[in-house]
């Protein structure tokens, strides 16, 4: 079952609604479901696995324990650092990613984050492989890469 966005503009009763009968297809159905959202909550109650995308880029990928309590590429920090939680302060702005996301035609070269990204060095130039950072846990970034992680290169 792929969900696109399934909950997007609804109040929370109807989510939840929504959401139970994605839970009851699946248990019916013994199926799997692909979750497409930005909704951190609902990633958080549904979902096993998480694979976080960057202008049509794989940037981090497993289970969703590790991305939460350790994401690693300096997108998915930035989007959860951006999501309020429940020991947010009131009145406390909001932190943002700098900078626009890219057209996607005149993307830049090498990582697709390169322009927003407040660690960026020179390696940033050539595409970042998918790292295995674990034997789940992987991320496109050249912070990552380097004899002394112990991480494979794909």
């Amino acid at each position: 079952l792929i969900a696109d966005e399934p909950t997007t503009a609804l109040d929370v009763t109807i989510q939840a609604q929504v959401l139970e009968v994605l839970r009851d297809m699946q248990m019916r159905h013994s199926s799997a479901i692909l979750l497409i959202t930005h909704d951190f909550g609902i990633v958080a109650e549904m979902a096993d696995q998480v694979v976080v995308m960057y202008l049509g880029r794989v940037v981090e990928s497993g289970p969703v324990a590790a991305i939460f309590d350790a994401p690693l590429h300096p997108y998915t920090q930035g989007l959860l650092a951006s999501a309020p939680g429940p020991e947010t302060p009131a009145g406390r702005p909001f932190p943002a990613i700098p900078g626009s996301v890219p057209d996607p035609i005149h993307a830049p070269a090498g990582c697709p984050f390169r322009g927003r990204c407040a660690e960026e060095h020179s390696a940033c130039t050539q595409a970042p492989p998918l790292l295995n950072i674990s034997a789940e846990h992987r991320v496109a970034c050249w912070l990552h890469a380097g004899p002394n992680n112990g991480s494979k290169i794909h």
